[in-house]
């Protein structure tokens, strides 16, 4: 029998960021993330597409590190549970195997536990502000597993893998919270350390992943360029652009004694308490006088007839300019928010981004209780009362597991 078994469910895509991109791309790469376990064997890659004439062998260099933060385990888990059709998944077993239920969570934030001769955790982090000139980003992860046998000079077994993977981005925010979870078993060992070093950022695989444009299967969000393995293949082949490292470090031994801890991700479970406030993200201050008009836009550019220029006139230069589905093209600004221009080259879509401070006409801002936005507009037709999205005429209103709103993306109003 297997020492352990560790299961990172790959990348669940929230369903708020969904319907800003169906907006985005009228239905392109609307797929969900593929799931696979840290360990279990998975298919090869499908080949990538021809390279793209004069595409650069390198990102350019006007790239910016990518912001970490943790996000709730509602928000993580959310899609997850829609994919599977009612049924438990992955993780929900593994939780229940320690006698832990992901429904009512101690934490809303990380949810871990020690039952007999076992750990398990899981938790979700989202990487913002990711700007660079592709929408895509790879990580890549070495993972480094050491089992001490019982014995006071016992010398550990080490086993080292490496992991390469790529993910969509949509205004330098991942199209889906990045899980972690992990379910380890002691087994014969009387002590377990797995440490996994992680770099994620701008770069290229030689040979894999190269070039401005997604070159993976189109419609798809997410890729494993290489599984686990010992052989560290691609993983020496990744060239990594202003990457940000972070780091995971589970151990575990016979007396029970165990830690999950990550410093960047700020928390060192389950001795220090973890404040929930971390997964809030910073309000942008630069956005603070900022109303938005649904249906309209923002001061100085609408929806329908500004242009390209229009947006850089009265937004100044962007931070990023990328294409994005079709013959689509975003630019983010400064002042937490992304335009999207459609196929014309006019302005489609408004989209806010985590930390924005200002707020629209009708006064709903980012970290409004849902019972506060529904005394300003009311409730949707037909929407459910705990949906994540809420759809009005002209505006749409996301919100987050602690039920407030954070992201607002403007359309043009029917008819």
């Amino acid at each position: 029998m297997r020492a352990d078994i560790v299961r990172r469910a790959s990348r669940t895509w929230r369903g708020s960021l969904a319907v800003a991109l169906a907006l985005v791309t009228m239905g392109a790469d609307l797929g969900p993330l593929p799931c696979a376990g840290d360990d279990a064997k998975a298919a090869a890659p499908p080949p990538p597409p021809p390279a793209v004439p004069g595409s650069p062998a390198a990102p350019a260099a006007k790239v910016r590190l990518p912001d970490l933060r943790l996000a709730t385990l509602k928000d993580g888990l959310r899609d997850a549970r829609a994919r599977s059709k009612g049924k438990a998944t992955d993780a929900d077993k593994a939780a229940k195997a320690v006698g832990l239920d992901l429904d009512a969570p101690a934490h809303p934030l990380v949810a871990h536990r020690f039952l007999d001769r076992q750990v398990f955790y899981v938790f979700y982090k989202t990487t913002e502000n990711a700007f660079g000139d592709r929408s895509w980003v790879l990580q890549r992860i070495k993972k480094t597993e050491r089992s001490w046998p019982a014995g006071a000079d016992a010398k550990p077994e080490v086993k080292v893998t490496y992991l390469v993977e790529a993910f969509k981005t949509l205004g330098g925010v991942l199209k889906g919270e990045d899980q972690h979870y992990g379910h380890f078993h002691l087994g014969d060992f009387a002590r377990r350390e797995i440490v996994k070093e992680y770099e994620i950022g701008f770069g290229e695989v030689s040979g894999v992943g190269e070039g401005v444009p997604w070159p993976f299967a189109e419609g798809t969000l997410y890729q494993r360029i290489q599984p686990y393995q010992e052989e560290i293949g691609l993983y020496a082949k990744t060239a990594l652009v202003a990457a940000r490292r972070w780091s995971l470090t589970v151990s575990f031994d016979a007396s029970g004694t165990y830690r999950v801890a990550s410093p960047e991700l700020g928390f060192d479970l389950p001795s220090t308490p973890l404040d929930p406030a971390v997964a809030t993200p910073s309000p942008d201050p630069t956005s603070k006088d900022l109303v938005l008009e649904p249906g309209v836009g923002a001061p100085g550019v609408r929806i329908g007839e500004s242009t390209a220029d229009d947006l850089v006139r009265a937004l100044g230069a962007p931070l990023e300019d990328v294409p994005a589905g079709k013959d689509h093209r975003l630019l983010s600004f400064a002042r937490s928010i992304t335009c999207n221009l459609d196929p014309a080259g006019k302005l489609k879509t408004v989209i806010t981004r985590p930390g924005f401070a200002g707020r629209t006409t009708t006064g709903v801002a980012h970290g409004l209780a849902r019972a506060d936005v529904k005394k300003l507009l009311g409730a949707p037709e037909g929407a459910k009362a705990d949906a994540e999205v809420w759809a009005y005429d002209g505006v749409q209103v996301s919100f987050d597991g602690f039920e407030r709103v954070s992201r607002i993306v403007l359309f043009r109003r029917k008819g």
